[in-house]
């Protein structure tokens, strides 16, 4: 009877392991999500089962239990990879420390030795088991919760100071678990030593929510400010447009009496000429204009053209679709940051030039922006990060970006063909 009550804790286990993993970082997808769930509960039970209850092999069931946890993660779960290192470690620091706390909490109450109620045929074996059991599922639920409200945002540094310590808290509960078996008799000491590292770990964790909100705080206030410079610039490149407009009105109406004049003298000739060299000196160098239906987004796309007009950049615009239905304050963020990183990218090539794209399939939106390059952008900087010095103020384009297509359920990708870079976002379209 015991040794059946000693396989249902340990399936208990491999339960609580799985659940907590698939609940923390969720499928990749959910085709044969069940399978995968019994394939991986199926290896932590036979780890459980067959390593962790013989002596001398409780160091292999626990190593073999991050390993599980950490490939399963890996292939079938979403998130970073820190996200799915923390999910495997988290199952093993969390029930070791409640196992010791809970048998060295028997021990000083029934004054029973450690080994004894390690063993399974003890009567007090049962509610050992149900209490470390339901300590463990408890636990995992918290942390559940607390994941649930938003996903990590950490440097790398930060990964790696916290996935440390969990593992250097697991390697101390480990030893001096190894070590007060030796011993037979309770060693209050060792209780209260259990107690600290759980709530160090406690505490570690807290510690990580805590950085992440504010990282996500920073990050959205980064934003923002990027949001903010984007507008401010649009405006100020607006009233630029206006002076020239303005200027253009003044120019005209000097022509147009000119020309007046020259007609009234009977010098036809002289007027034809003369409308000549206006059309070629004042309409033909005015850059071209689109219409979207947008009086903002019309600003955007027309001083980035006519900026690439000044600094001698191809620019061509195809647009086939109304863009009503996104916020134009949205789009014209999208806007200036894709077609500002394009006009940044083209620099040094041989024929400078960028294309913007916007068009609809099926519910979605999508705007395509390609610019010459002279090197391979995705092979000398994967991650698409800044190479301005100030990092605090600069790269967050692309967060910006990506930001705003995951505001408006879509999807963000950016690939090369052969000498062009090529930004591809898709937006769905609001009802």
């Amino acid at each position: 009877m015991n040794g059946i009550l000693e396989i249902i804790a340990s399936l208990t286990e491999s339960f609580i392991v799985i659940r907590f993993c698939n609940r923390f970082l969720g499928f990749k997808s959910t085709r044969f999500d069940r399978l995968k769930s019994v394939l991986i509960f199926s290896l932590l039970a036979a780890d459980n089962i067959l390593l962790s209850q013989l002596s001398g092999f409780e160091n292999i069931s626990v190593i073999l239990l991050l390993i599980f946890t950490f490939l399963y993660s890996l292939f079938f779960l979403g998130g970073k990879i820190y996200e799915k290192i923390l999910a495997a470690i988290v199952p093993a620091i969390t029930a070791l420390p409640i196992n010791l706390i809970v048998i060295h909490t028997f021990s000083a109450l029934s004054d029973c030795s450690i080994s004894e109620l390690t063993n399974p045929s003890s009567n007090l074996r049962i509610m050992i088991l149900f209490f470390s059991k339901l300590a463990f599922f408890l636990i995992c639920e918290i942390l559940i919760k607390m994941r649930r409200r938003g996903g990590y945002s950490l440097s790398k540094v930060q990964w790696i100071i916290q996935l440390s310590c969990f593992g250097l808290s697991f390697l101390i509960s480990n030893s001096l678990w190894s070590i007060s078996r030796a011993y037979t008799e309770s060693q209050p000491q060792f209780l209260l030593i259990y107690i600290m590292i759980a709530a160090l770990n406690v505490l570690l964790y807290i510690l990580l929510n805590k950085m992440q909100r504010d990282n996500i705080i920073k990050e959205e206030y980064n934003l923002v400010q990027t949001s903010l410079k984007s507008q401010e610039r649009l405006v100020i490149e607006a009233r630029e447009r206006y002076a020239e407009i303005r200027t253009l009105r003044h120019d005209v109406k000097h022509c147009l009496t000119t020309l007046a004049e020259l007609i009234a003298d009977n010098k036809i000739n002289e007027a034809e000429d003369y409308i000549e060299s206006v059309i070629n000196e004042k309409i033909n160098t005015a850059a071209s204009a689109v219409d979207t239906g947008s009086v903002v987004i019309d600003a955007v796309i027309n001083n980035k053209i006519v900026f690439c007009a000044k600094n001698k950049i191809a620019m061509k615009c195809l647009i086939d679709t109304r863009l009503g239905e996104i916020n134009d304050v949205d789009i014209s963020i999208l806007l200036s940051n894709m077609l500002d990183n394009a006009i940044n990218g083209c620099n040094g090539s041989r024929s400078p030039s960028v294309e913007l794209v916007i068009g609809s399939r099926k519910s979605y939106t999508g705007i395509i922006v390609k610019n010459s390059i002279a090197v391979s952008v995705l092979t000398e900087n994967p991650e698409l990060k800044t190479n301005k010095k100030d990092k605090t103020v600069h790269g967050f384009g692309i967060d910006s970006i990506r930001k705003i297509a995951q505001k408006y359920d879509g999807n963000v990708d950016f690939h090369e063909n052969g000498s062009n870079f090529i930004a591809e976002v898709w937006l769905k379209n609001i009802k």
